[in-house]
Order: structure tokens, then C-alpha cells, then sequence
């Protein structure tokens, strides 16, 4: 046994010794730190159970008025706890309760950080809905000290909501707006993920010459990182912007290099292969390609039955 890992122990020991011997905020703060200890052994449940005993003592002993701080810390707690056990509705709830009191104290910065964590939660489990409020929510503060770059990050967050509840039009509106920022903000990696949202939106109208243009940019930002991970979603928004436009053989050049690189991933993105294989299929039988096409589309029909089950 390491020195270490036996001093660890002996404070760990201590700690659950003085349980017995302190009441009131105190044993709060005893209870607190024994919950460090679990969190960094990965014990959540524990984590979470010494948190909340620790948070009903500190309301018996005044609540919100009197512990304010202590209370915030005892939340994040909470939330972190809620987020490595993927029990993201919870956790969505902690960083909206931890809003309000960011709110009490003054905290401009943090209200907004955390109806953000809020938002991001509820996305995780599709709660789209939930996920707009928060973002719209965090978007409305007036925080002197926001940066050019928050501003962005919050459009994009209210634009890719908007798009979940086929909103197309206002999300193109919010992305439009994010764009346009984070040129200002002179970061092409947040452009990039614009134009690529905004491409997905118009290939969702089916406008096509719009879609063409947005989907190029990104394409051509993927080019230059020379990030092949991105240029798969490129190369697949592209080829699916150029079927738009009727323009089949560059469509088929596009959706040919989308499955060469969506291929090489070791852990498949099986929706999307199917997905781009069927407008492959499209754009061989507008090219007087039909045998070719069913070919593709019976290749994938087990697959595509299977991830469907």
C-alpha cells in the first residue's frame, strides 16, 4: 500500500470519526468533504447521498439566506454526480436550480453558464423543448462581460434546438446571426460548424442552391484542417445539396467520398452509411444507372433493417 493512498485512508477514517462527534454546519462540512473523497473514486451514489444529507442540514440551519455559497458548491456536486451516472434529466434540473441561485447571488456570468449546462442536458435525452427554453433563457441575460464568441455559442445552441422541432426557417435565422459573429470573432472552426447546420436546415427545405453553398464552405473548411473525420459529413451534405440541384455526377463524386471515410471509422456510424448509400442510389438512377443503384440498396437493406429493429 502506497504512503499515499494509507494517508487518504487514515483521512477518510478521521472523517467519518467526527460524524459522530459534530452536528449542525459543521457535520455539513465533514459530510461535504467525505463527499470529495467519493466523487474522486468515481462512487457517485455515495457521492450523492453524503451531498444531499449535507444539503438538508445546511436548510435546517438557514437555508439559502445563510448558505447561500455552501449550497452552490453542495448543487455542482450534485450535478457533476448526476452527469457521470448519464442521468442527464437530473442533472438539467441541478444546473437549473443552480441558475436561480446564481441569480441570488448576483452572478450574472454563472446564471447564463449554467441555464447553458441545462440546455446541453436536456439535449442529450431530446428534450428539445427544454433545451430552447434554456438557451433562450441564458441568451436574454444581460452580462456586460459576454464575450463575441458566448454570443455565437448561444444562437448556434438555439438554432440546433430550433432545427430538432423542424423550426428551419427561425433556425437559420440563429445560425445565420452565429456566423456572422463568429467571423467577427475571426474563428473558422465555429463557422465551419455553422455552414454545416446551415446546410442540414436548407437541405431540410429542400433549397437546394443554399444548401450547395453553405454545405461548399464547410466542405471547403474541412479541406484545409484537413480533418477527414468532418469531411465525411462534408462530403455527404455536399453530395445531398448537389441531388437538390440536380447535379447527379458531382452528387455521386461527393456521396462516394462521404462512405469512403464514414467506412474508416472503427466505430461505424451505421445510420449515416444507410442514409448515404440510399441518396447514392438516387443520384445513380437519375444518371440511367438502375441496376447499379439496386445493386447499393440491397447491400444495405440487412443493415439497414437491423439498426431500424
Amino acid at each position: 500500500m502506497s504512503i499515499e493512498k494509507n494517508e487518504k485512508d487514515t483521512r477518510e477514517q478521521e472523517l467519518w470519526d467526527r460524524i459522530s462527534t459534530t452536528e449542525g454546519t459543521e457535520r455539513a462540512e465533514v459530510l461535504d468533504e467525505l463527499s470529495h473523497i467519493a466523487f474522486k473514486r468515481d462512487n457517485y451514489i455515495e457521492c450523492l447521498h453524503l451531498v444531499d444529507t449535507s444539503i438538508e442540514i445546511y436548510f435546517k440551519q438557514g437555508g439559502l439566506d445563510l448558505y447561500l455559497k455552501e449550497l452552490m458548491h453542495l448543487y455542482h456536486g450534485k450535478a457533476y454526480c448526476f452527469e457521470n451516472l448519464k442521468r442527464h434529466a437530473e442533472a438539467a434540473e441541478m444546473h437549473e436550480e443552480l441558475a436561480k441561485m446564481k441569480d441570488l447571488d448576483d452572478d450574472l456570468e454563472g446564471q447564463a453558464e449554467e441555464l447553458r449546462a441545462a440546455g446541453r442536458a436536456w439535449y442529450r435525452i431530446d428534450e428539445w423543448r427544454k433545451s430552447l427554453d434554456n438557451h433562450i433563457a441564458a441568451k436574454a441575460i444581460a452580462d456586460p462581460n459576454i464575450s463575441i464568441l458566448t454570443m455565437g455559442v448561444d444562437l448556434l445552441n438555439i438554432g440546433m434546438a430550433l432545427a430538432k422541432l423542424k423550426s428551419y426557417k427561425d433556425a437559420i435565422d440563429s445560425y445565420l446571426s452565429a456566423r456572422s459573429l463568429y467571423k467577427e470573432a475571426k474563428t473558422p472552426e465555429f463557422v465551419g460548424w455553422c455552414d454545416n447546420y446551415l446546410a442540414l436546415a436548407y437541405i431540410a427545405l429542400k433549397n437546394g442552391p443554399e444548401a450547395r453553398f453553405h454545405a461548399k464552405h464547410y466542405f471547403n473548411y474541412t479541406k484545409v484542417a484537413e480533418d477527414l473525420g468532418m469531411e465525411a459529413y462534408s462530403s455527404y451534405r455536399l453530395g445531398a445539396a448537389h441531388i437538390l440541384c440536380e447535379e447527379y455526377e458531382e452528387a455521386e463524386k461527393n456521396l462516394v467520398r462521404s462512405l469512403e471515410l464514414l467506412t474508416l471509422d472503427e466505430d461505424k456510424d451505421w445510420e449515416d452509411i444507410v442514409a448515404v448509400n440510399k441518396l447514392l442510389a438516387k443520384a445513380l438512377v437519375a444518371l440511367n444507372r438502375e441496376e447499379e443503384a439496386q445493386k447499393r440498396l440491397e447491400r444495405i437493406k440487412t443493415i439497414e433493417e437491423t439498426i431500424a429493429a
